[in-house]
C-alpha cells in the first residue's frame, strides 16, 4: 500500500463490525474515502459521486454494505441534513419536539444495518425484510444508548422521533420501528441491556421474544395515521379500523404525552377511542 493511501486511511473514521471495518465518511470527504477502497470493492458501490448524492437526498445519512473480507460497509452522513426540531399538527395546534445529539444516534442506527446483516445466518435469519432491518438497527441504537449513557432517554427519543415523522406522512411508516422498540423499551431495565457486553449477546436474548407485527397490520395502522392525523379533511368515520386503534393508542400514548401533556393525552386518546 502507497504512504498516500496509508494518509487517507489514518485520516479517515473507521469501526469495528465484528471481525471487519466500516468507513465513516462525511459526505464533504466522498472523494477521499472512495480512494481508500481497493477496485473490487468500490465496484460494488455507486459509480459516481453525483449518484451517491442523489441517493443519499435530503437524508442525514445512509449505509452501504459491502460484500468483502475486510470491509463491511461505507456510511455516508451529512450533517446539514440532520434535524435539530420535529413538529406535528394536532387538531390545529403545532407541537415542537426538540432533538438532541440527533447526528450520534443516526450514527449508531446506520452501524446497527451493518451488525445486523453480519449477524443474518447466525443469530438473525438469513433473509431479512426491509422493515426487519429498519427495527433490528433501532434496536441496535437501544444498546448503544444504554451502554453509552447510562440511561435510556435518547432511546425515547427515537420513539418519539419514529412516531412523529409516521404522523406526519405515510412515506415513514418504513421506519416507524416504534412498536418493536416499545417492546424491548418495556421489557428491559437500563442496566440489563447495558449488561451485554456484546451486541450479539442482547440479540441472541431478545430476538426469540420479540412480536413481529405483520405487514398487513402495518399497512393498517399506516392508514388510520393516515386519517386521524392527516391533512385532507376526511368524512368522520368513527368507526373505522376500530380494532386497531386501542393498540395504535398504546404505541402514540408515550409521544402524545411527551408533546400535549398527561391530561390532556388522555383526553385526546379517549375522545379517538384509542385509549
Amino acid at each position: 500500500m502507497s504512504l498516500i493511501a496509508l494518509t487517507l486511511i489514518s485520516s479517515l473514521t473507521w469501526v469495528p463490525i465484528g471481525d471487519k471495518q466500516a468507513l465513516i465518511c462525511p459526505l464533504a470527504q466522498l472523494s477521499q474515502c472512495l480512494a481508500t477502497f481497493p477496485t473490487q470493492v468500490r465496484k460494488q458501490l455507486p459509480y459516481s459521486e453525483a449518484l451517491f448524492k442523489t441517493e443519499l437526498g435530503l437524508r442525514s445519512a445512509m449505509v452501504l454494505p459491502i460484500d468483502d473480507s475486510h470491509f463491511s460497509g461505507l456510511i455516508l452522513v451529512n450533517e446539514r441534513e440532520t434535524p435539530d426540531f420535529q413538529l406535528l399538527n394536532i387538531d390545529g395546534t403545532t407541537y415542537q419536539y426538540d432533538l438532541k445529539e440527533q447526528a450520534q444516534l443516526t450514527l449508531w442506527h446506520e452501524l446497527g444495518h451493518l451488525e445486523n446483516i453480519g449477524l443474518q445466518g447466525d443469530v438473525l435469519p438469513n433473509e431479512l425484510t426491509a422493515y426487519q432491518h429498519e427495527w433490528l438497527a433501532d434496536i441496535y441504537l437501544i444498546w448503544r444508548i444504554a451502554k453509552a449513557k447510562g440511561n435510556l432517554d435518547l432511546a425515547w427519543q427515537q420513539y418519539h422521533r419514529r412516531n412523529l415523522a409516521a404522523l406526519t406522512s405515510p412515506q415513514y411508516m418504513s421506519h416507524w420501528t416504534s412498536p418493536m422498540m416499545i417492546q424491548v423499551l418495556k421489557k428491559y431495565q437500563v442496566s440489563q441491556i447495558a449488561g451485554y457486553s456484546q451486541y450479539r449477546d442482547f440479540v441472541v436474548n431478545f430476538y426469540s421474544q420479540i412480536t413481529q407485527i405483520e405487514p398487513q397490520n402495518l399497512r393498517e395502522y399506516s392508514s388510520l395515521m393516515q386519517r386521524t392525523f392527516g391533512e385532507a379533511v376526511l368524512q368522520p368515520l368513527p368507526e373505522y379500523l376500530s380494532w386497531r386503534k386501542p393498540e395504535l393508542g398504546r404505541f402514540l400514548a408515550p409521544t402524545l404525552i411527551v408533546l400535549m401533556g398527561e391530561a390532556k393525552a388522555h383526553d385526546w386518546l379517549v375522545q379517538n377511542s384509542m385509549l
